[in-house]
């Protein structure tokens, strides 16, 4: 009966302590994805960006991490700039077609405006494709570019999405944006 009784309390004992360590282990690793993947930088901006433009804030929050890592005053290779790297010519564009404004191109710098015109933008493509996926490509590789591989049977679904990035950058990029929103949705949202 003692050695029954003492089996019972050393299994016990050690099922508390293998649970204990099943918690700080993943407190630890929940700490370690939410610094890989922040959301304290532009909280207020984000939010009112996402709700002037009726987009999900995840969307923009795993965008502006992708493109700018939240870096404002970022600049890409081909002339991108800031949060969420649009170009002087996309933000030529979004104000004129879009917001109906003629803003000074200076004003991408600036991470309120920068976060409006590419809700606003991410917005209008929404309203064009109906499938994230789909808009997440046209940010990356243009609506032009978008339009015709979804011209293409060989791109395409049977519903008329696309099935297949063929273009090996803008594929990389819809998959960080994805794998983020799957992350900012587990940690947050």
């Amino acid at each position: 009966m003692k050695l029954t009784l003492r089996r019972v309390v050393i299994f016990l004992l050690i099922l508390a302590v293998s649970v204990g360590f099943g918690f700080a282990f993943d407190g630890i690793a929940t700490l370690v994805e939410k610094h890989q993947y922040p959301m304290d930088s532009y909280a207020e901006l984000i939010a009112e960006a996402a709700e002037n433009n009726g987009i999900p804030q995840v969307i923009l929050w795993a965008v502006i991490r992708t493109e700018s890592g939240f870096v404002s005053n970022a600049v890409s290779e081909d002339g991108s700039i800031g949060l969420m790297q649009l170009t002087p010519e996309e933000f030529s564009m979004i104000g004129a077609d879009i917001l109906n404004k003629n803003d000074d191109a200076e004003l991408l710098y600036a991470p309120k405006t920068n976060l409006q015109y590419g809700a606003a933008y991410l917005s209008h493509l929404y309203q064009r494709y109906g499938v994230w996926e789909t808009v997440l490509a046209a940010y990356d590789a243009g609506t032009k570019t978008v339009d015709a591989w979804l011209q293409n049977p060989e791109y395409v679904t049977e519903l008329g999405t696309l099935a297949y990035i063929p273009n090996a950058s803008t594929a990389s990029f819809v998959s960080e944006v994805n794998e983020a929103i799957t992350m900012y949705t587990k940690l947050y949202f």
